[in-house]
């Protein structure tokens, strides 16, 4: 009788740990999971688990044990991570692995700065938007400039901002109140810090929108302020926009404007922010700055030149002559392997009958191809990448009936061990072709196994470096050993390709 009481409990037990193990969530490459829970161990539900914060679409909740799990990720690469629930301090890494799933997270409410805003008056001012900015961030992936957290002033203009240790920089917006902007402030773990914050009277920015090739005013452009939530300027039909309330200090904005691609400013603080011919491709796509102080504004308004865009509308078909719908449309800056811009901002995806629409800088001096990729960044459904022939174009160029062609997928298989022959398991592999008409951000990626085999597919046909990690966009340069030519016919497996890692950069 003892013996099967025994066996009961056993098998009770047993069932219960199956049960526990069975509830962990199962991740794969690009997914994290875990818990979060406050400081006496209890799960706390409904707190925000965000990847990429400044990005909508990476986003969940914890349940009522406190569990969470954050799936399509893109790449197995680290990303920036923030969980947060109301009352508590965040929970922040800028480099966060991921095909985890055991993070665990816990939340205090003992770190926090707290104050009262007050406007130029002296008065208290209720409803303030308060900002603190912790920003530079750097992940392995991109620079991250900066890291908002935020609360608003109560009735009473007191406010309570809970944070992480770090170091903050304030600013505060009232339209028709005032500004303000602090020095950084450091915090340390289960700090509470008073601050009060005082507002004065905002100063003027003004600038005129114009067309590069005509000097005529652009109207409805946009003059976009991230650092100042919620601040943005629109060109009248003059091209003028005047901005008012403004702090004083740098003022870094991005630019917005209706079949326009580049822009640059002679009054801007960065030279690349001025027109810069410096190199075979134009950049002059990225953000203005200028310093503002009480003299500004009351002059004439800085001038902005802003250059045609080049458009190509067309359709992306599979090899079998079938539109594609949810393709990504790139361009790749021809015998690079790269993109035009070092990221994905001149993407666009095909509407459900395939045809697409996108709008890119001219190309000057040098060349660039569109390429077509079967689904998303970081996702890979059926076919392999299609390319077109590379062109050179002139601002305000289109083209129209562009047809991209998807093309049948290769595969390779390998293996990868170090110098010693001993197999390199969780290494990335990856396929680049060597015509250099594909965008890095679409190339074939897998991880080796922990026999160190790796598989890639969805491989473009034709000759391909199959190369691991550490990545060389110039494979001559890669160490002997740890990148391989192989030529591919579309559908084609090749088997056994052997590779040595290099040691990691």
């Amino acid at each position: 009788m003892l013996r099967d009481v025994l066996a009961v409990v056993l098998l009770a037990v047993s069932s219960a740990l199956g049960a526990e193990a069975t509830s962990q969530p199962a991740v794969g490459p690009g997914e994290i999971a875990g818990v979060v829970s406050d400081e006496t161990g209890q799960p706390i539900a409904g707190a925000t688990v965000d990847a990429w914060s400044w990005y909508p679409g990476n986003e969940t909740k914890t349940d009522k044990e406190g569990k969470f799990i954050l799936k399509k990720l893109g790449r197995d690469q680290p990303v920036e991570l923030r969980i947060s629930k109301a009352g508590y301090s965040p929970w922040y890494s800028e480099s966060q692995a991921t095909g985890m799933n055991d993070l665990s997270v816990t939340l205090g409410n003992k770190t926090y700065f707290e104050g009262t805003v007050l406007g130029p008056d002296g008065k208290p001012v209720a409803n303030a938007l308060v900002r603190a900015d912790c920003g530079p961030k750097r992940n392995p992936g991109v620079h991250i400039t900066n890291v908002w957290t935020e609360t608003r002033s109560d009735k009473e203009g007191k406010y309570k901002l809970f944070v992480w240790p770090d170091k903050y920089e304030f600013q505060v917006r009232v339209p028709k109140v005032g500004v303000a902007r602090t020095d950084k402030h450091q915090i340390g773990q289960d700090e509470a810090q008073a601050l009060d914050i005082q507002l004065e009277a905002g100063l003027t920015f003004r600038a005129v929108m114009v067309d590069s090739e005509t000097g005529q005013p652009v109207e409805n452009a946009r003059l976009i302020l991230a650092e100042q939530k919620g601040v943005e300027g629109k060109s009248d039909k003059a091209g003028n926009i005047e901005m008012t309330g403004m702090m004083a200090g740098k003022l870094k904005f991005s630019v917005k404007a209706d079949g326009y691609a580049r822009w640059w400013s002679e009054q801007a603080n960065e030279k690349y922010e001025q027109k810069d011919l410096s190199g075979s491709f134009q950049r002059n796509f990225d953000s203005l700055s200028y310093m503002l102080d009480a003299g500004a504004g009351a002059g004439e308004p800085v001038r902005i030149e802003l250059e045609k865009a080049v458009t190509f509308t067309g359709i992306v078909k599979d090899p079998d002559g079938n539109p594609v719908a949810g393709a990504t449309v790139d361009p790749a800056r021809t015998g690079s392997g790269n993109s035009l811009s070092g990221d994905t901002r001149f993407s666009t995806t095909t509407k459900k009958d395939g045809t697409f629409v996108l709008k890119v800088p001219a190309s000057g001096e040098s060349q660039y191809n569109l390429v077509a990729h079967d689904g998303k960044y970081g996702q890979w459904r059926k076919w392999a990448n299609g390319v077109v022939d590379p062109v050179q174009t002139k601002p305000g160029e289109q083209f129209k009936d562009v047809v991209i062609a998807l093309t049948r997928p290769a595969s390779v298989k390998g293996k990868l061990t170090d110098a010693s022959g001993n197999p390199v398991a969780g290494r990335r592999v990856r396929a680049q072709s060597t015509d250099r008409m594909e965008n890095r951000y679409y190339d074939p990626e897998t991880r080796s196994d922990k026999e160190g085999k790796f598989e890639l597919k969805f491989i473009r046909p034709g000759e391909q470096v199959i190369q691991a990690d550490p990545f060389w966009l110039d494979a001559a340069q890669a160490p002997a050993g740890s990148s391989v030519n192989v030529t591919l016919q579309a559908g084609e497996s090749k088997d056994d390709v052997e590779l040595t890692a290099a040691p990691l950069r």
